[in-house]
């Protein structure tokens, strides 16, 4: 049988030793389609979401041992994590909805209906709140408690991104098409802004020492700087070709933006809203995310 893996531990880029390696694979099933993965802090477990098979595979973190398989809906592509009640949600594109599964047990205990192609989740911690932004052009507001749609937000064209400002207790949802930002209130789940980014606005990071959101627009190179406060345009950062996704370091201040059709990595220092640096690194870059204990930039 052939087998789709889902690599853990993979490397470490843009580090001043540079360092790669290759810790453990973890197989699944053939036609899986990982595409989708999420941190269970509380169990220490890596969450995986297949959308080809439908379901989402459950790690655990210290033996990389596969610990449960849970059965999702159609296309099962994005996760996150709910702390507060040890849950994992699965957004399901193909079936319009969203999985709750229990972290203490790893089953589905709930199937939440959501607009049309679910295509990102976030979680708000202040009002134990999951929102997903569902290509449709809204956002289901999930209640972290009961697992009831307590709202329904609409939101610009082809939502497909979102992200938390816990300052102002905000969700920003990137949309792709309408080539804005929708805001939306946290306490009130109504919106209060929208923002121009312009055509494919397709990934957002928050940066909470200067309160501001960064907004990868894919079709015109650039990332676009909200101020948190007054939610207007505060800068405009040039990047590399098709700029696919950010993540922020908190310890450096700075943002990380791969290029998916350049092969580079845009550093930008959030200080001035200046490119600081650019590193080149195999392939097409199209993911980032940030160890905070040891200070690293992993890009797949």
């Amino acid at each position: 049988m052939k087998f789709a893996s889902v690599l853990l531990a993979i490397g470490c880029l843009l580090s001043s030793v540079n360092a790669q390696w290759l810790e453990a694979t973890i197989c699944l099933p053939d036609l899986s389609g990982p595409h989708g993965l999420c941190y269970n802090s509380q169990n220490n477990t890596v969450y995986c979401a297949n959308a080809g098979g439908d379901n989402v595979t459950a790690i655990d973190a210290v033996t990389y041992e596969v610990v449960a398989t849970v059965a999702a809906g159609d296309q099962a592509r994005v996760l996150c994590y709910n702390p507060q009640d040890n849950k994992v949600y699965c957004a399901n594109l193909g079936s319009a909805n969203v999985t709750v599964i229990d972290g203490a047990t790893n089953q589905a205990v709930a199937t939440v209906n959501t607009g049309d192609s679910p295509q990102a989740l976030c979680y708000d911690p202040q009002d134990n709140k999951v929102y997903s932004a569902n290509l449709g052009g809204n956002v289901t507001v999930i209640d972290g408690t009961t697992n009831a749609v307590v709202a329904t937000v609409d939101a610009g064209d082809q939502p497909c991104a979102l992200c938390y400002n816990p300052q102002n207790n905000e969700i920003y949802c990137a949309n792709r098409f309408s080539g804005d930002v929708t805001v939306i209130d946290g306490a009130a789940d109504t919106v209060v802004a929208t923002v121009p980014a312009g055509y494919g606005a397709v990934a957002l990071s928050y940066n909470a020492q200067n309160n501001k959101i960064y907004c990868a627009v894919f079709y015109a190179d650039t990332i676009i700087v909200i101020d948190g406060a007054t939610n207007q345009v505060v800068a405009a950062v040039k990047a590399g070709d098709y700029p696919r996704a950010l993540c922020y370091n908190p310890q450096n201040n700075k943002v990380y933006v791969p290029n998916q059709d350049q092969g580079t990595v845009t550093i930008i220092d959030c200080a001035g809203d200046t490119v600081c640096a650019t590193v080149t690194i195999d392939g097409e870059p199209d993911a980032v995310c940030y160890n905070l204990l040891h200070n690293k930039v992993y890009c797949a």
